[in-house]
């Protein structure tokens, strides 16, 4: 009988003018996966006795306020800004007797602009695509660390600029509108900050990605 009553309650139409109203606000939380596209330098390699550089990832979380335009029954504009990403990947290099490892963890506050397509609503549910820009501040560079061949540092600039693609459901319930989605970010151009030591010159360029799943909450 419970289950009944929960399956009709679903049936029935959540926040049926909630798509008349222009202007909707809410927030969002995500977790999500950086990863480094790397660029070797393998000509280097033999002279520095470096084998081999690779990249390890981690999971990271963030937290930020979103507003949506409303342009039509199937278009919207939905602006990020600010969010705040905590990410974390690292660069493994390889010689021949020993592996350093430098860490690059970045606090991002990010602006994204996006333009959504959204399928027609059925009963409470539309299924969207979105794309879109972002810039993002790094607030953890470390472009000013002190750095050695002991102590290997890698560092990527502090401002970077990329795009956005993904996908998601928005889901009607009674009071708000809920939204789970999958998005990649990519990285324009090279984000690498070269400082003469080995690490970065072994390099000709990193170009940061992200895998983030977000919950977006609307009122």
């Amino acid at each position: 009988m419970i289950l009944l009553g929960a399956l009709h309650a679903w049936a029935q139409p959540n926040l049926e003018q909630y798509d008349n109203k222009r202007l909707h606000f809410g927030f969002t939380v995500h977790t999500n996966v950086g990863r480094l596209r790397i660029d070797r330098r393998t000509e280097r390699f033999p002279f520095d006795t470096l084998k081999n550089v690779s990249q390890t990832s981690f999971p990271g979380i963030g937290l930020g306020a979103l507003t949506n335009l409303h342009l039509g029954n199937n278009w919207d504009i939905r602006l990020m800004f600010p969010v705040i990403s905590f990410v974390q990947r690292n660069v493994v290099y390889e010689f021949e007797n020993v592996t350093r490892e430098a860490e690059i963890e970045s606090a991002y506050c990010d602006l994204s602009l996006l333009v959504k397509f959204k399928s027609d609503r059925r009963k409470n549910v539309r299924v969207y695509v979105i794309g879109g820009v972002r810039a993002s501040y790094d607030w953890a560079n470390t472009v000013n660390q002190d750095r050695s061949i002991m102590k290997p540092v890698v560092s990527l600039v502090p401002f970077t600029t990329g795009y956005e693609a993904g996908f998601g459901l928005d889901v009607y319930f009674p009071y708000f509108k809920f939204s789970p989605e999958i998005k990649f970010c990519n990285t324009f151009g090279n984000a690498l900050f070269h400082d003469g030591y080995i690490y970065t010159e072994s390099l000709r360029g990193i170009a940061p990605q992200l895998f983030q799943f977000s919950l977006h909450f609307e009122g």
